[in-house]
């Protein structure tokens, strides 16, 4: 610095002597004189500019700062710097007085609008921060000290601003707290919270049912006092009502659903092992109605639960044991009766209950046959004609055979095997036939055989019906069926041509 300063020394004494400065005690004839002050003069300048340069070194800072540097790169005129300091008014102060003034006029719009928004209510220590650092802000502002007013200012619009926009995520805190508050039975706590988020929301459906919860807490809180109590002393069923009542009164209290929760949960599990042991004696008993209104009671308890499938698996077997049983018992009544397609029926549905249920099998084999045989009796017995033929004949042979070896043997059957045994033997009787005619008609009977032209003729034929027929020249052919039967004598039968052509 020394060196700078004894360069700079020459030009600064040029300077200081064109201005002529008249020093303050001078007198009137001393003006145009050298006066011995000015050296003195001239090193104080030199001083003064030494230490304006250390400060522009050490210390830089604000817009005093920036001056000091003009003065040493730009020097000012002798004359200048010789004048008072208090004369001199710096232009930033004013500047920086009104920008802060604007801040202070932004804040108290911003505060209008948020006191609009009822912030006073809901701002709580944030807001009271803000309007602290306001009012620091015009303190300063006050004492000119600009720089740390605009920073209160700054910073308190800005909290103001903060605050402001995180409204709507304070409103949902404030309904989260004051439910929390509520489930950990927090009463006053949980008002308050609701009534910050209605400061907020006058119209808040959550924190209006928040407050009402909040007046109907202390009921609920007695209603599970009163249903712990009764629950304890084993009143299942009273201390049911009450955890109710205190679910009806607030339906989103979590202490009080699960509280129901546990009770509905400990009485069910006892309905449902009182509605087991129903079942199990039930089916024991027999009584499958009963147990298997007890099983649906359980399952409706507990679905899927395998105690529940497994004996609903053993009513099952038992009930199409009891319908097996009846329908057997069903169809041995109706072959008992004889009435072979009611029994056939009946077996039938039994193996459609259970493929595998042996007597249905042996009984539709049974009954079937025997079905068979009635229609082939039948057949004969309406029909008797038919064993007049020898295939026919020998055929009910074998099934009056076959009828003799089934045992037991119905009334029934037994009708039809005496009927059916005294018409084959009908049909093998033989009965004597007389046969008389004119002597000129030629006689023949089919499966007998021609007998020519007679008066009379005896033969001796097997019970059934024959076909005779007579022809003679000049007569239309004649036609006759002898019936054949047993009876007490002979037969006679006539058999002539008697219509002349």
């Amino acid at each position: 610095m020394n060196e700078e300063s004894k360069q700079k020394k020459p030009q600064e004494q040029q300077q200081i002597r064109r201005p002529e400065l008249v020093p303050p005690d001078a007198g009137p004839g001393e003006g145009s004189k050298p006066s011995r002050i000015m050296p003195m003069a001239i090193v104080g300048v030199g001083l003064l500019l030494a230490t304006l340069a250390l400060l522009v070194i050490f210390l830089p800072i604000g817009r005093d700062s920036r001056d000091i540097k003009t003065s040493l790169v730009s020097p000012p005129p002798a004359a200048v710097v010789a004048q008072p300091a208090r004369q001199q008014e710096p232009k930033p102060d004013s500047e920086a007085k009104q920008e802060i003034e604007a801040l202070i006029g932004d804040w108290l719009r911003e505060q209008a609008e948020a006191e609009a928004e009822n912030i006073a209510a809901w701002g709580g220590q944030t807001y009271a921060e803000a309007i602290a650092l306001e009012q620091e802000c015009e303190r300063l502002l006050n004492d000119q000290k600009y720089l740390q007013a605009r920073e209160s200012c700054t910073r308190a619009i800005k909290e103001l601003d903060q605050l402001v926009t995180a409204k709507p995520s304070l409103l949902e805190q404030s309904l989260i707290d004051g439910t929390m508050a509520l489930d950990n039975g927090k009463l006053e706590d949980a008002a308050e919270l609701f009534r910050k988020a209605l400061a907020m929301d006058a119209g808040n459906e959550q924190a209006l049912a928040g407050i009402q919860r909040a007046e109907n807490l202390p009921k609920v809180l007695q209603y599970l006092k009163d249903g712990e109590g009764l629950e304890n002393s084993g009143d299942s069923n009273g201390a049911l009502l009450a955890f109710k009542a205190a679910v009806s009164l607030d339906p989103l209290y979590a202490p009080a659903r699960k509280a129901l929760k546990r009770i509905e949960a400990l009485i069910a599990d006892r309905t449902f092992q009182q509605a087991m042991s129903r079942a199990l004696q039930a089916l024991s008993a027999g009584r499958l109605s009963t147990a298997g209104k007890a099983l649906q009671q359980a399952e409706t308890i507990r679905p899927g639960d395998p105690a529940v499938s497994d004996l609903k698996q053993q009513l099952a077997g038992k009930r199409l044991a009891v319908q097996l049983d009846a329908l057997r018992q069903e169809s041995v009544r109706f072959e008992k009766a004889e009435r072979w397609p009611e029994a056939l029926k009946s077996c039938e549905k039994a193996l459609s209950l259970d493929p595998r249920t042996s007597f249905a099998t042996a009984c539709k084999e049974r009954v079937s046959r025997r079905i068979d045989l009635d229609k082939q009796m039948q057949g004969f017995l309406s029909h008797p004609e038919r064993l007049f033929e020898d295939a026919p004949l020998k055929v009910a042979r074998q099934l009056l055979a076959f009828a003799n070896t089934i045992e037991p043997r119905g009334p029934q059957l037994a009708e039809q095997i005496q009927r059916l045994s005294a018409l084959i033997a009908e049909a093998e009787t033989e009965v004597e036939v007389v046969i008389k005619s004119d002597g000129l008609t030629e006689i023949s009977i089919y499966h007998v055989g021609r007998l020519g032209s007679f008066l009379e003729k005896r033969l001796v034929l097997r019970t059934g019906d024959y076909t005779a027929t007579g022809n003679r020249n000049g007569y239309r052919d004649t036609r006759q069926t002898l019936k054949v039967r047993p009876g007490s004598g002979p037969l006679v039968f006539t058999l002539l041509c008697e219509e002349p052509i």
